[in-house]
């Protein structure tokens, strides 16, 4: 018999709401202490675990492992310390913008046998695991042209607590593109804002283009400026074009009432069966992340890249 998987949450902010559902929802997993933030006494209090300091989670013996929910910024000390006492942790996207970081994490968890894995969410989703096959498989021949957006209006009360769509969201476009694709041969991008009354969020958006030794080329956007209202909205699109087949997905695919209005399912199911694979396929299988600590690292690398497009005006060659 399993013995459950005892997690602590380091970071108590919106995010950690999701993660709490998806450990709910894993059979051999359970919440055993939370951390951080103003918000952990409220939560340690609603769900009854103890609420601890950074590095007393880290070392209690009360977890076998981490869900590290932070800010960017604080993601390699809590995942370094987590690892060194022996725990396994899951580390939220992006894992690091600093690609020697990623780096250390990973060959830290490797000498103490234990599980580092990117929160790289979306592709657990079964839809997207069956896309990856099928490129995989090369059931849809060559892809031409692939899109990935992510669209939404950012109230400006939230947007402020951010740093940007290519800082905040973008990452999750470019561990999907490695997952499909692998690495690009090129890139180049745009951010602007747009400005005016009707616009209190800054309006920032940003357009990546990547190039592919197969000719494939990839588009991607990213907004929080305006929502798409229309008949089939972009808000979390991917359509993938070869020219043997083609597929599609959209967040909003599957749709849900509740006591207040309908909820984009997808959303919740991804963490939760992210959760799923980090804790009965990693943790107790031994298995790999379907995306790794190098896919990490290569996501900080490509995000580097299209900052330094966006600023220098540039196309970044020999990715």
């Amino acid at each position: 018999m399993k013995n459950k998987i005892k997690i602590g949450l380091i970071g108590c902010g919106r995010v950690a709401e999701n993660h709490i559902l998806a450990i709910k929802e894993c059979e051999w997993a359970e919440i055993a202490a939370v951390s951080g933030g103003r918000h952990a006494q409220e939560l340690g209090e609603r769900i009854g675990v103890p609420v601890l300091s950074g590095d007393e989670i880290c070392e209690s013996s009360l977890v076998d492992a981490l869900c590290i929910l932070t800010p960017p910024e604080f993601h390699y000390i809590y995942a370094m310390k987590g690892i060194e006492a022996g725990k396994h942790v899951l580390v939220e996207k992006p894992v690091s913008f600093s690609d020697r970081e990623i780096e250390e994490m990973s060959i830290a968890a490797k000498k103490n046998k234990v599980v580092c894995m990117p929160g790289h969410s979306y592709i657990y989703l079964p839809e997207l695991i069956r896309m990856k096959r099928a490129l995989e498989g090369k059931r849809l021949g060559v892809p031409a042209y692939v899109y990935l957006s992510e669209m939404y209006y950012m109230p400006k009360e939230l947007a402020v607590k951010y740093t940007g769509p290519e800082t905040d969201v973008l990452c999750h476009q470019l561990y999907l593109c490695l997952a499909f694709l692998g690495m690009p041969m090129r890139t180049t991008a745009f951010r602007t804002c747009i400005e005016g009354k009707e616009n209190e969020t800054d309006g920032a958006q940003v357009s990546v283009m990547l190039e592919y030794a197969q000719g494939t080329i990839v588009q991607i956007f990213v907004t929080w400026a305006a929502e798409d209202c229309s008949s089939e909205p972009w808000t979390f699109k991917i359509k993938i074009i070869g020219n043997k087949g083609c597929m599609s997905f959209s967040r909003r695919d599957f749709m849900e009432k509740t006591d207040v209005e309908y909820e984009q399912s997808l959303y919740q199911e991804m963490f939760n069966e992210e959760m799923k694979w980090f804790v009965e396929k990693c943790i107790l299988e031994g298995k790999q992340p379907i995306s790794t600590m190098e896919d990490a690292k290569k996501v900080c690398l490509l995000h580097k890249a299209i900052v330094k497009a966006i600023n220098e005006k540039v196309v970044v060659e020999g990715l």
